[in-house]
């Protein structure tokens, strides 16, 4: 028998029973560690779990307030309009502001039944709250269409593309000798004027190198509308310390040549084969292409080293990064209205999944992103 309980937060579970449930090559973002280490800046947020005599499935949830400056969780821009709800009125999903989620599940006889209620567990929840339903975001198209089938009122809606790089063992030059000429030329050019003036260091997280990057990621969030400044960065980056996450961190520094300054720095994470890229920041007066170059190419060549097959690099600035190799996935968000009769037309979900697939993938049919993800993401 499954039974469902909502508890306070994260800090309620052992680590080992809920990392046994995610995926080892694709679940960093809703490791335990990373949601405590969200917890102890943001505060707890619930969490519903699923138990059958062991712990066999894990839903963190949480709520926005205010609005969303990157769009990034404003369900009408995510969905186009399809979905008009304010952000403010739906119970998300998944880690806190997370571009990139996973089912956090036991796999096995029952995995359909416990999804199943843990998302009619969601949708009371939201419910009990007076809100509008329950949205799962920034799943995979293909996870996101198991939960979608998993519930009657459930709806899966593509809304943006995953990118990622496939990395070879002989990093950035496999991927220059299977480009185009013109692209590889380009690579390489960026790589060259960055080398002249700047150069990178690899270094792991601690508490030093937390006051010396946070001004410098702060300023690239507050260049695009984040709130909090450098405190609140210098907090999430020592709260990863206190969580464990910190342990999986990689950052990579840019410096001038000239006066030997930290210019920019780019945050990274391990996790089973994958880096995960989640942090970036500059003070304006990094070399040329240092984004680029700590971000993509000194990033492939450094996973390659260390024997990791795939760079995740999240979703904005998408055509830069396929520009420079990278591939897209689809990705869905999970739509779970609280009432029977709000769910979305099917005829115009159709045309929305259809219209957005195309544009990621053009020439593809009218259901190939629930088939397309590109071989090794």
């Amino acid at each position: 028998m499954i039974t469902i309980e909502l508890h306070p937060g994260a800090a309620q579970f052992h680590a080992q029973p809920w990392d046994a449930l995610i995926d080892p090559d694709g679940g960093f973002y809703t490791s335990h560690s990373w949601i405590r280490s969200l917890e102890l800046v943001h505060g707890a947020q619930p969490v519903l779990a699923a138990t059958e005599e062991l712990l066999s499935g894990v839903l963190p949830t949480w709520t926005g307030t205010g609005s969303d400056t990157s769009g990034l969780f404003s369900l009408p821009a995510m969905t186009r309009g399809l979905i008009a709800t304010p952000s403010r009125r739906v119970l998300w999903l998944g880690p806190r502001r997370a571009t990139a989620t996973t089912i956090t599940c036991a796999r096995g006889a029952t995995r359909t039944q416990t999804l199943a209620a843990l998302m009619e567990a969601a949708r009371r929840f939201a419910a009990d709250q007076h809100l509008a339903g329950a949205v799962w975001p920034y799943l995979s198209g293909a996870q996101a269409l198991e939960v979608a089938a998993c519930h009657p009122l459930a709806q899966a809606v593509l809304h943006t593309a995953d990118t990622a790089v496939i990395v070879p063992r002989d990093g950035m030059r496999g991927i220059e000798d299977a480009a185009r000429s013109k692209d590889r030329r380009q690579w390489r050019r960026e790589r060259s004027l960055f080398t002249r003036s700047g150069s990178v260091e690899w270094t792991t997280l601690t508490a030093e190198i937390c006051t010396r990057i946070a001004p410098l990621l702060a300023a690239t969030r507050d260049k695009y509308g984040a709130a909090g400044g450098t405190s609140l960065m210098l907090r999430t980056l020592t709260a990863q310390l206190a969580s464990g996450v910190g342990r999986q961190v990689e950052v990579a520094l840019a410096r001038t040549r000239d006066d030997d300054t930290v210019r920019a720095a780019a945050v990274f994470y391990r996790h089973g084969t994958t880096l995960y890229g989640r942090y970036w920041g500059t003070d304006g007066k990094a070399p040329p292409y240092s984004y680029f170059n700590l971000t993509l190419y000194e990033a492939v060549d450094w996973a390659a080293r260390h024997s990791l097959r795939r760079l995740h690099l999240s979703v904005p600035a998408t055509a830069a990064k396929r520009s420079r190799g990278a591939q897209t996935a689809p990705l869905a968000l999970v739509y779970l209205p609280a009432a029977p009769d709000a769910r979305i037309d099917a005829r115009l979900l159709h045309q929305h999944n259809r219209r957005t697939a195309q544009e990621w993938n053009p020439g593809s049919d009218s259901e190939a992103w629930t088939r397309w993800t590109p071989r090794g993401m």
